[in-house]
C-alpha cells in the first residue's frame, strides 16, 4: 500500500537548540501521532500479507512463505518473485511483506513464515520461543545519518541529541558501536525506537529527529538530501543480518532459496536488469520515483556461511543489555 506524504512541518527555528527534555516531549508526542497514523494506513496491508494463512486450516507446505523488508539483500528475492525467475527455478514462494524487524518476529512466532530476514541479535530472542536456524549471513550495511541542519560533524558533538533506532536489533548494537568508538556517553543521547524503517528515514529528512541508523538505499537516499553520514558498517564485522529458517522449512527447501538468492543476485549484476530493479525501488521500497531511476546503489553481496564469531557477539551484547536492563529495574525499586 502506498503511503501518504506526511504534512512538511516548518524546520524554522529548528537550529537552536531547545532543552532536551522540552524537545523530546514535543518531538515524542508528533512521532506518536506520526507513527500511530502510519500504523494505521498500513494495518490492511500486513493483514491481507497474512490473511490467507491466518484463516486457513491448514498451511499448504508446498509454498514457501518468505518474509522480507526494504533492505539491500531482500533485493534479489524480490527481483526473483517478479522477474519470474523463482518460478523458473521451481520454487513456489509467496513473500510476505513487512516495514519493520518486530513485524517479522511476530509473523514468526506465529507461524507465518518459513523463512524470513532478520538479525542474529533478534534470532537470539527468538530461539527462546520457537525453533529458529539462521542458514546465510548477509553484509547489510549500516549507516549513521546526521540531520544536515545540526553542526555536527563528529559523533562526540551529538550530546543530548536523538538517534532513531530499532531496539535490541543490529541498528541498536552498531549506535553501541559508534558511541563506544567516540567515548560518547550512552546517557548523554536519546535513542527513540522507530521500527519501521522507511519511517525512520522519512522523521530524518522531515528534521523531526537528529539523526538516524539506516540501511541501503535510504542512507544513500538522506545523504543525497544533503543530510550527513558519520559512520559506516561496511565490511566491518560483525556480519548480523541474515535469513533464518523456521522449523516448517525443510533443508531442501532452504537450499531451495539460498540458489534462488544466488541467481538473482547474479542477474541483478547486469545492466538490461536496471528498469524492473528501479521499479522495486520505487513500489516496494516507496522511494520517490525521480531518486530511483538515479539512485547508484553499492553492489550487492552474495550471502556466506554463518560464522560463528558473529554469533557469539550477537549472544554476548543481547546479555550485556539484557543485564543492564535489570540493574537498572533493580535501582528503581530501591
Amino acid at each position: 500500500m502506498k503511503k501518504e506524504d506526511p504534512p512538511q512541518p516548518s524546520l524554522k527555528g529548528r537550529e537552536k537548540s531547545l532543552p532536551f527534555k522540552g524537545r523530546f516531549r514535543g518531538v515524542f508526542l508528533f512521532y506518536l501521532f506520526t507513527f500511530l497514523f502510519f500504523m494505521l494506513s498500513s494495518c490492511s496491508e500486513r493483514q491481507e500479507a497474512m490473511q490467507s494463512e491466518a484463516d486457513s486450516t491448514g498451511i499448504d507446505t508446498t509454498i514457501l512463505r518468505v518474509a522480507v523488508m526494504p533492505a539491500m539483500n531482500c533485493l534479489p528475492v524480490f527481483y526473483a518473485e517478479q522477474s519470474g525467475l523463482a518460478d523458473s527455478m521451481g520454487l513456489d514462494m509467496k513473500l510476505l511483506r513487512y516495514q519493520a524487524q518486530m513485524d517479522i518476529d511476530t509473523a514468526i512466532l506465529y507461524g507465518h513464515v518459513d523463512i524470513a530476514f532478520t538479525d542474529l541479535i533478534r534470532v537470539r530472542r527468538l530461539q527462546k520461543d520457537v525453533s529458529l536456524t539462521p542458514i546465510a549471513s548477509c553484509d547489510e550495511p549500516l549507516s549513521l545519518i546526521s540531520l544536515k541542519t545540526k553542526r555536527v560533524k563528529q559523533v562526540n558533538q551529538m550530546k543530548e541529541q536523538m538517534i532513531a533506532i530499532s531496539r535490541l536489533s543490529a541498528t541498536d548494537y552498531w549506535c553501541d558501536r559508534v558511541l563506544d568508538s567516540t567515548h560518547t556517553n550512552y546517557d548523554d543521547i536519546y535513542r527513540p525506537q522507530v521500527n519501521d524503517v522507511w519511517l525512520r528515514a522519512e522523521m530524518l529528512r522531515q528534521g523531526l529527529i537528529d539523526a538516524a541508523i539506516v540501511g541501503e538505499p535510504f542512507a544513500t537516499w538522506m545523504t543525497m538530501l544533503g543530510h550527513k553520514r558519520l559512520f559506516r558498517s561496511n565490511g566491518k564485522k560483525p556480519r548480523l543480518y541474515a535469513w533464518a529458517a523456521c522449523s516448517s522449512a525443510t533443508k531442501k527447501k532452504q537450499q531451495a532459496f539460498l540458489n534462488l538468492l544466488d541467481s538473482a543476485a547474479v542477474r541483478l549484476a547486469d545492466d538490461s536488469q536496471t528498469a524492473l530493479l528501479r521499479n522495486i525501488l520505487k513500489h516496494d521500497y516507496q522511494l520517490p520515483p525521480a531518486l530511483a531511476d538515479t539512485l547508484e546503489l553499492p553492489p550487492l553481496t552474495r550471502t556466506s556461511d554463518i560464522r560463528q564469531s558473529d554469533t557469539e557477539e550477537a549472544e554476548k551484547w543481547l546479555t550485556k543489555r539484557e543485564k543492564g536492563k535489570r540493574e537498572k529495574a533493580e535501582k528503581v525499586k530501591r
